[in-house]
């Protein structure tokens, strides 16, 4: 069980981190970053906040950059 809770706060602050080095990489405001993802503010603050690791949505920030969607262990589809 330990191992499940570390892999998961692991996965959370990859997520935040993944949000923050775009927004500084590519000079994008939450409001840009959420144009080019096509999720909420909302989502992406959530996200940088450490509240939300969903897959899905990192993939979506990630590939909306050009990055690999496993950047930040989200699968690829």
């Amino acid at each position: 069980m330990a191992d499940t809770i570390e892999a998961t706060a692991s996965a959370i602050v990859a997520s935040a981190n993944l949000v923050k080095m775009i927004k500084q990489k590519f000079n994008y405001t939450v409001e840009d970053l959420a144009i080019a993802c096509g999720l909420t503010v909302d989502e992406l603050n959530g996200i940088e906040m450490g509240q939300d690791a969903e897959p899905g949505k990192l993939h979506r920030i990630a590939h909306s950059v050009g990055l690999p969607g496993d950047i930040a262990g989200a699968p690829q589809t």
